[in-house]
């Protein structure tokens, strides 16, 4: 379970920096047509219509890495005021109810991108197929699923063994 685990996080982390260097690219593209406007009033054309599809690849890129990290907000007074077991229950539940949430949201983007397809729908300006891109968003949100399922094993192993030697 460990080396799953491990495993998991690493390839999170690779996911995490492709949106970021996604992030990187697009703001360069966004400066870049900002300074073209500004000093000769010539635009780059679809700017906008890269950042719509991009900006969907970054965000749910970064969602396996947040999951596999712990990254997520949380509010742990219940957990100090009860001790180690009632800190790990929560953990526990929190982590179950991540895990439902990301599976419910994995389970509408994949019809999502499904009915892009379809429709036919691009981008406004360079006509780019809108599908592809929220296929690759979907494939994302599944395998953020997986991520979080693990770290859910985990968090379940941790309550009725302790924690491993590695954490």
């Amino acid at each position: 379970m460990l080396g799953l685990d491990r495993y998991s996080k690493g390839f999170a982390r690779t996911l995490a920096l492709l949106g970021f260097f996604g992030l990187l690219v697009l703001a360069l593209m966004t400066t870049l047509d900002v300074l073209l406007r500004w000093l000769f009033q010539a635009p780059i054309h679809g700017v906008n219509d890269v950042s719509s599809v991009v900006m969907a690849v970054v965000i749910s890129a970064s969602i396996p890495a947040n999951l596999a990290m712990k990254q997520n907000i949380t509010v742990e007074v219940l957990g100090a005021l009860g001790g180690t077991r009632v800190r790990n229950v929560l953990e526990v539940f929190a982590s179950l109810l991540t895990f439902v949430f990301i599976i419910l949201i994995a389970w509408q983007f994949v019809p999502y991108a499904q009915s892009l397809r379809e429709t036919g729908d691009r981008t406004w300006v360079l006509a780019w197929p809108v599908w592809p891109w929220w296929s690759f968003s979907a494939l994302m949100m599944i395998l953020a699923a997986f991520v979080q399922a693990i770290v859910l094993a985990v968090d379940v192993r941790t309550l009725f063994v302790g924690p491993s030697p590695s954490e």
